[in-house]
């Protein structure tokens, strides 16, 4: 009897922990199942490396045509580049990224309100690119924070300030074509 207790109270642990593991998102970025590092341009100029377009956004409607991305949303990277949420996946789920859009010396993401349903969104991702679609174009409180969620859907997650609503967030989501 007592060992037919441990061997079920064995069971139902190793369920629940099944379910944690397989059901509920972990915290981790989801990172590409395969990369393609063959595609990744390395140039060596005065015996430094430097990365030729291998992580770029094209957005033909607004004229975003290979803009570089960097890790990171802080201002420094956001004067230049368009910036990656480093708590966003990176190829497949939930890529979130974000720029200015007024104020600045640059303001990629000046035109993003004008994007509507099926406008397209290239993504390269060290040479492995995916096209999108815009399927959804909301406004969200700065400190609403799920439109950065792990999502199992590939998706892109575009985010901007509004002009005079320094508290609000719009937001553009795509969803992948593949």
């Amino acid at each position: 009897m007592y060992v037919k207790r441990i061997v079920l109270s064995l069971f139902f642990v190793l369920l629940i922990f099944s379910i944690i593991y397989f059901f509920i998102p972990q915290n981790e970025k989801i990172i590409p199942k395969k990369i393609n590092l063959d595609n990744i341009n390395l140039y060596q100029e005065n015996s430094t490396f430097i990365q030729n377009d291998i992580w770029t956004l094209t957005i033909e409607k607004i004229n975003l045509i290979n803009v570089p991305i960097k890790d990171s949303v802080e201002e420094d990277i956001l004067e230049n580049y368009i910036g990656h949420f480093p708590i966003s996946s990176y190829y497949n789920g939930n890529v979130c990224l974000a720029a200015h859009n007024s104020g600045f010396l640059i303001n990629y993401f000046k035109d993003l309100n004008t994007l509507e349903y099926n406008d397209e969104i290239k993504y390269n991702y060290y040479g492995n690119i995916k096209v999108y679609k815009v399927t959804e174009k909301y406004i969200v409180d700065e400190e609403e924070l799920n439109v950065l969620a792990v999502d199992f859907k590939d998706k892109m997650t575009l985010i901007t300030c509004i002009t005079g609503s320094p508290s609000k967030r719009l937001c553009i989501e795509a969803i992948s074509k593949e």
